[in-house]
């Protein structure tokens, strides 16, 4: 029997892979789940329009304060998170991993987002559309399909709000002028059912109708394919043999033919640390920012409309000035989380005003110019030390003249001033520890993510990619792991 690590978006797309070729497969799940009183509360929202919602039915998506980014909650719990150490990069023991709080923002890979790679875009192609088709797709066809084409079919689109439609009428304007310049746009790609959702603004808190992908909406159809899962299970350690794999897990001892490590970048590096008798590794990371953006135009009752606070739209940058991989922002409008922040420091009247003209970017750019996360295997479990990369700020501030220069085209400002420099592995677009190479060195793996001297461990999960892409991490993950679920063994 096969098994796999996991519960997160790159075991299931690994499973997937695994159960289409007629393999027995397994999964191995430490599985930590929302508690019950919250699920009855998210059901009961689920079940009537936001205006009906009580007010300890609403305090469930209230957005989470305080100063710097805020870590992202689900439904008010850190179940997540819950066994992870503090840190600005955590690991997850829940069923589905960290997709329980994403975004659920999707972009492939381009080859150029890549360099060095012993594995093609070409050959990521099918993993991208089976990794598609475990998922919702929120998307049109515009002019982003040029170069990150959309592997599927979308299942309509989520609206864009009316700032996020101010904005793109401006590019749109002047669309012929950004791409000379090396500026592509479009909307932004979401792992969400776009059909049923009512538009009440609770996506960055938990969406109460679940219409947000996480990869544990998986798991039935999956277990109706033949898929074993076993959750309440947290494996320490991996050992082949002459026969397969010896897995160490707390309290007992499981065999396996082959096994596929898809735990999330954190704890399979210190599964893998451990099982190798390496005590270091360091994580790549795609730098997080956040910046934003005032609008010349202003948007009254942005507050009480109907909208979703996903990401609305993408703007993509390609300029060697900034970087020759590429700048991957995201444009969000008005949400309660930003209201509060805003609040918090503007007096009532002043803070409304200007949330009617206030964007924000998140942005990201390639490992090659942002930090990393040394790691260091203890004997209570990873130690993680984040480091700066001194080339970040300058990619940082040549970026800042970029936006500057498209303020008139945007008809929005970028507040420079206010940029958000976060530390390395805030935006959780970390992998790399041990990364895929053609000549696999100690701390590497092959292109089936095998470390040396390995046959039948196959690490599966963004641990394996060899750099980490501006744009988002997600769905390269997943493609990587179904194909390497596809052609192992």
């Amino acid at each position: 029997m096969d098994i796999v690590i996991g519960s997160g978006p790159a075991g299931i797309a690994c499973a997937a892979a695994l159960l289409a070729r007629g393999r027995a497969v397994k999964m191995l799940d430490a599985g930590l789940q929302l508690e019950p009183e919250r699920q009855a509360v998210r059901e009961a929202m689920a079940a009537k329009p936001k205006a009906e919602w009580t007010a300890a039915e609403r305090a469930l998506v209230a957005p989470v304060t305080g100063t710097g980014v805020p870590e992202k909650l689900s439904y008010g719990s850190d179940y997540p998170y819950r066994g992870s150490p503090p840190g600005a990069l955590r690991g997850s023991y829940a069923q589905g991993g960290l997709s329980n709080v994403w975004g659920s923002a999707i972009l492939p890979w381009r080859a150029q987002d890549m360099p060095g790679w012993p594995v093609s875009a070409e050959e990521l192609a099918p993993g991208y559309a089976a990794a598609t088709r475990l998922l919702p797709l929120s998307a049109k066809t515009d002019d982003l399909v040029t170069e990150w084409p959309l592997f599927g079919t979308p299942g309509g689109m989520l609206p864009p709000g009316q700032q996020a439609e101010r904005l793109l009428a401006a590019l749109q304007a002047k669309r012929d002028d950004l791409r000379r310049a090396g500026v592509q746009f479009g909307a932004a790609r979401l792992a969400v059912e776009a059909k049923p959702c009512i538009l009440c603004g609770a996506c960055l808190a938990g969406c109460p109708r679940e219409l947000i992908h996480s990869a544990r909406h998986s798991l039935p159809a999956l277990q109706a394919a033949g898929l074993e899962y076993a959750p309440g299970i947290r494996v320490r350690r991996l050992e082949e043999t002459p026969e397969g794999v010896k897995i160490t897990a707390d309290g007992q001892i499981l065999e396996a033919n082959r096994v596929f490590l898809a735990a999330g970048a954190l704890n399979s590096t210190e599964i893998m640390l451990r099982s190798l008798g390496r005590t270091e590794s360091v994580l790549k990371d795609s730098q997080y920012f956040i910046l934003p953006l005032l609008q010349a135009g202003s948007s009254p009752g942005v507050a009480q409309a109907a909208l979703h606070t996903l990401a609305q739209l993408f703007i993509e940058i390609d300029d060697p000035a900034i970087s020759p991989h590429g700048v991957h922002l995201q444009l969000y409008g008005y949400s309660d989380v930003l209201a509060a922040a805003v609040h918090a420091k503007l007096p009532s009247w002043a803070a409304t005003r200007l949330l009617e003209r206030m964007m924000v970017i998140q942005g990201y750019l390639h490992s090659t110019h942002s930090g990393r996360l040394r790691l260091r295997l203890e004997a209570d479990g990873l130690a993680v030390r984040p480091e700066q990369n001194p080339e970040t700020t300058r990619r940082l501030r040549a970026l800042g003249r970029k936006l500057r220069g498209m303020s008139g085209a945007m008809s929005a400002w970028p507040v420079m001033a206010m940029l958000q420099q976060t530390e390395p592995g805030r935006g959780f677009h970390t992998g790399g520890s041990f990364p895929m190479s053609a000549t696999p060195a100690p701390g590497e793996t092959d292109r089936l993510g095998r470390p040396p001297g390995t046959s039948r461990i196959h690490m599966v999960d963004a641990a394996v990619l060899p750099s980490i892409a501006a744009t988002t991490i997600t769905l390269t993950a997943m493609a990587n792991a179904w194909r390497i679920g596809n052609e192992a063994g």
